[in-house]
């Protein structure tokens, strides 16, 4: 199935709306307003058409996004484009143009902006493998290892142990 992946340049126009579906899903909508800038001869720059189109945003992307964005701040938006009819109880009806959004920041051509990183989900204790136990069990013993960086371990009765846990643990993964 093919999808149509566009990228919108352009301030947003509305506040952001952020909510949750039925199942606890966080959702964020906002309206971007691009505006088409033409160079006519003799008269310099002029906006043209401008295109509204409702950016819909989910999961952690939502989160972040409801979190950033304010009304009036210029924005990049990439996602896949829908396009849905419309029609309302008093006989009106349209098209309305959705850009589920992928990726979305501030525009950096126009302003600067200070990232920062959210901090990892837990990892649930029921997933655990056991590569991951065998890599706290070395973190809390430490093996034996030569003064240089690098080396083997200097005891072989630890070289073997460490061989054969890592080997149980890969073949466990």
């Amino acid at each position: 199935m093919n999808e149509t992946h566009v990228t919108f340049v352009g301030n947003i126009a509305t506040e952001i709306r952020s909510t949750r579906s039925r199942d606890g899903v966080p959702i964020a909508s906002f309206r971007i307003a691009s505006t088409t800038r033409r160079f006519e001869r003799g008269k310099g720059w002029a906006d043209a058409d401008t295109i509204f189109v409702t950016v819909v945003c989910w999961r952690q992307l939502a989160e972040h996004a409801a979190s950033s964005f304010s009304k009036g701040e210029p924005v990049i938006v990439t996602g896949r484009l829908r396009m849905r009819q419309w029609s309302a109880e008093d006989g009106r009806s349209g098209t309305a143009v959705e850009l589920e959004a992928v990726a979305a920041g501030h525009d950096l051509s126009r302003g600067i902006a200070a990232f920062t990183r959210t901090q990892a989900r837990p990892v649930e204790q029921a997933g655990r493998s056991a590569a991951d136990e065998l890599a706290e069990s070395i973190a809390r013993e430490p093996l034996a290892v030569a003064p240089e960086l690098g080396t083997e371990p200097t005891d072989p009765v630890v070289a073997r142990n460490a061989d054969a846990e890592v080997a149980e643990a890969v073949a466990a993964a």
